[in-house]
């Protein structure tokens, strides 16, 4: 067997992949249906305490929509990041609270857990950003001299 046989049998498989690749563009793409009933429910548990409450089992959940406990057929306890944006009013009504709800801001960022995310902004008559998407709880400096 020549030793180019194997290169030319490797040119000529790729060669009619690509043939196969430019014909299949020119015919109708196939319609994807996916249908799911999964439903992803994102669930944050606190006892009467309003302490966080974690190892739960499926058997200690029970799910109602419109009034109506839907059947679970699949549970999963994870815990997920999530990402928050923190509004300050700093508008004319605020000018006694603004202190109250930095302060509010900053007991909240305070709680979160590290990989979660945190944007802070102020509104009154315009929006102004004071952080963008971060895990930075550092932000007292930028917020405490917010004024209404």
């Amino acid at each position: 067997m020549p030793k180019n046989f194997s290169f030319l049998l490797l040119l000529a498989s790729c060669l009619l992949l690509c043939l196969n690749s430019v014909h299949a563009q020119d015919e109708e793409p196939e319609l994807l249906k996916i249908d799911t009933n999964l439903v992803i429910l994102n669930a944050a548990i606190t006892n009467k305490d309003g302490e966080h409450v974690s190892g739960l089992k499926q058997s200690e959940f029970r799910v109602f929509e419109d009034g109506e406990e839907q059947v679970v057929e699949f549970f999963e306890a994870e815990e997920t990041p999530f990402a928050a944006v923190i509004l300050l009013d700093t508008s004319g009504s605020m000018e006694s609270r603004v202190s109250l709800a930095v302060s509010a801001a900053i007991n909240f960022l305070d709680g979160l857990r590290y990989d979660d995310l945190a944007a802070i902004y102020s509104f009154d008559s315009k929006v102004t950003q004071i952080q963008d998407f971060s895990n930075s709880r550092d932000v007292a400096h930028k917020i405490y001299g917010l004024k209404a």
